[in-house]
């Protein structure tokens, strides 16, 4: 993704969504605990009050079997799931006869442990069953409850917690989108002042206050301004510096040429045409020598740091400088003792510099 916007709207948008995940996978879990502990207990709470009514003998065994589902939907935390058509009651003896039951209770018999807690799978069924011992009477009250019914409950919940979400999301993104683009109104105010700006203006951007993540990049941009201005002042100066050097020499060029050109002695033409070649090899030196003032302006001339021989540097300085002299009855001679000394430097700038100077 290319727009910053983009990204940042993404990334948010999308931890955004992980956190609203965690939230609801959180309070899912922490809601089915709670469920079942409470439907434990609403279980518990059923079977010992049949157990009760039936050791008080004051209700008959199918009327207090059919009794404990609607005891149990009353100590119920839900107020629109028919819980009491899911919660069965079966009393049995302990000879494994079956002495009441309850109008939503199975036929199958729905546990066979002696008391406490258990589950069994009945027609494809886990039910949650609490059973009860009455030794006296000689019955077990098994009172249980449809686990798919728990699990309905658990989904309702977390029902509930999507749609919300699912209509909150939409207005989410949006403020998320607006935010983002409020937040990067700055980096379009530094663009928008650049791309106002007339290409000679090298001025600095004003020192206004920025956010902070901007104001490097506005100190980069002053900096790169003065370093451009710089480079350009030295241009101007370079070319000012050139035309003025290289006035000199073409004006006396065109003396000898004119000089040559109106003389009739052949003797007089030869010694004009010799100075215009003299002056020629002059301009080129000249030349040389603005062209390596470029070459070290220019700031990819630099290179590594290195020992040099002063007396190879010098000797080949000599040769050049001897056809220079060639026929002025001058000699350039080097120093031996310059073979000893090393001189740590750029080979090429210090050329240029030691031709300029002898030169």
């Amino acid at each position: 993704m290319d727009s910053i916007r983009g990204r940042l709207f993404a990334i948010l948008l999308l931890s955004t969504g992980m956190v609203w995940l965690s939230a609801v996978g959180w309070i899912y879990w922490g809601t089915h605990s709670k469920v079942e502990r409470v439907l434990d207990r609403r279980l518990m709470e059923a079977a010992r009050m049949v157990d009760s009514l039936i050791t008080s003998r004051e209700v008959a065994l199918d009327v207090a079997a059919a009794t404990a589902p609607r005891a149990a939907a009353a100590l119920d935390i839900t107020e629109h799931t028919p819980i009491d058509r899911q919660l069965a009651c079966q009393i049995w003896s302990f000879r494994g006869a079956l002495l009441a039951n309850s109008d939503s209770a199975p036929v199958a018999r729905l546990g066979n442990h002696a008391s406490g807690f258990g589950e069994e799978t009945i027609d494809g069924q886990v039910w949650r069953v609490y059973a009860v011992e009455n030794k006296a009477l000689g019955v077990r009250v098994l009172v249980g409850d449809n686990l798919a019914v728990r699990d309905r409950l658990v989904s309702d919940v977390v029902t509930g917690l999507l749609l919300p979400a699912a209509a909150i999301i939409p207005i989410l993104a949006a403020l998320i989108w607006y935010c983002v683009g409020r937040g990067m109104q700055p980096i379009r105010e530094v663009a928008q002042a650049l791309g106002n700006r007339n290409a000679d203006d090298l001025s600095p951007l004003p020192d206004a206050p920025s956010a902070l993540e901007i104001r490097p990049m506005i100190e980069a941009l002053n900096g790169l301004f003065r370093r451009v201005a710089g480079v350009r002042e030295r241009e101007r100066n370079f070319t000012s510096f050139a035309a003025h050097e290289l006035r000199t020499p073409l004006a006396g060029l065109k003396t000898q040429v004119q000089v040559a050109l109106s003389a009739s002695d052949p003797a007089l033409q030869k010694a004009a045409l010799q100075q215009i070649m003299n002056g020629v090899d002059r301009t080129s030196r000249l030349i040389s020598q603005l062209l390596d003032m470029a070459r070290v302006e220019s700031p990819n001339s630099y290179s590594a740091l290195q020992w040099i021989n002063a007396g190879e540097l010098f000797s080949a300085m000599t040769r050049d400088l001897s056809l220079l002299a060639k026929g002025h009855n001058v000699t350039v001679a080097c120093e031996p003792s310059l073979n000893c000394l090393e001189i740590l430097s750029d080979r090429h700038l210090l050329s240029v510099t030691l031709s300029s100077t002898v030169s």
